[in-house]
């Protein structure tokens, strides 16, 4: 039963990591320190890493609709698992460690979308220049197509996800 216990916790901390990854606010810089002759440095550039500037507001609701859903989900797991409060700061420290584990791994992984989306681009590019000029028009065409379906399926997918969730939330309350 304890194995099994700390199995549902590892799995459910990795879970919720991963989704607090992208929740973790940004360490607030220290300031410089004084020069030699009292003097204080100019304070340095904002990074220009896009992880440190500001989300929209749109994003900050989400994130906070997030934090709120994974909180109510690690009370239900502690109320339906009987935790201890013990237990409850174990499974907490739990899943910090493992938010701290793979906070690399996901700033990994964001390079090489990166990465990934320039060698797309670039295949893109080689491809359109073996194209003559009415392949191009024709190629333009079968893009523009294949947009307008992708965004209806995705138009569509995200209502019947919007229902979805309005669903389970009127079964909860």
């Amino acid at each position: 039963m304890n194995k099994l216990m700390l199995s549902l916790l590892c799995a459910t901390s990795m879970v919720m990591a991963a989704a607090n990854v992208s929740a973790a606010e940004p360490a607030t810089p220290m300031p410089p320190a004084p020069m030699a002759d009292g003097e204080m440095l100019p304070p340095p550039p904002p990074p220009a890493d896009e992880d440190m500037r500001p989300l929209p507001p749109r994003h900050e609701k989400a994130r906070k609709e997030m934090q709120d859903r994974i909180k109510e989900h690690d009370e239900r797991l502690a109320k339906e698992l009987g935790l201890t409060e013990e237990q409850q700061k174990q499974a907490e420290a739990v899943r910090t460690q493992g938010r701290e584990r793979m906070e690399p791994l996901m700033k990994q992984m964001k390079e090489i979308r990166q990465q990934m989306d320039e060698v797309r681009k670039q295949n893109m590019e080689d491809f359109e220049e073996i194209l003559t000029p009415e392949q191009k028009t024709q190629f333009e065409k079968i893009k523009a197509d294949n947009k307008k379906k992708m965004e209806k399926k995705f138009a569509k997918k995200h209502k019947k996800d919007k229902k979805h969730r309005k669903d389970r939330k009127d079964k909860e309350d």
